[in-house]
């Protein structure tokens, strides 16, 4: 039995899923800061109204990418894929929360 850690010799479907919802959170908060900055530019004079709404919609996709990088941490590693068993995901959570720990103790 070989392992490899190189990452370019995993089927590609392995990595969408992480790197898809990377790529959507980084759109997320590019689209909140060109919305807040539109919501600034319309809360003078006539348009204070559409600017009022715009900043509701800044806190919902403010909020869409929270969600999104909580769906990252929560989503089969890169290098495990869609279809990991339990234990390969939980032995990988397991040496996350060890490091944390280590790292708070310094």
């Amino acid at each position: 039995m070989t392992i490899t850690t190189d990452h370019t010799t995993l089927p590609a479907t392995e990595h969408a899923a992480r790197q898809d919802i990377d790529q959507l959170h980084a759109e997320a908060l590019d689209l909140a800061r060109r919305t807040k900055a539109l919501a600034i530019a319309l809360d003078h004079g006539d348009y204070s109204a559409a600017g009022g709404r715009v900043r509701t919609a800044v806190t919902h996709i403010w909020q869409a990418a929270e969600d999104l990088h909580s769906a990252f941490h929560t989503a089969p590693p890169r290098c495990a894929g869609p279809d990991a068993s339990l234990s390969r995901l939980c032995g990988r959570r397991m040496r996350y929360l060890a490091a944390r720990a280590a790292r708070r103790a310094e």
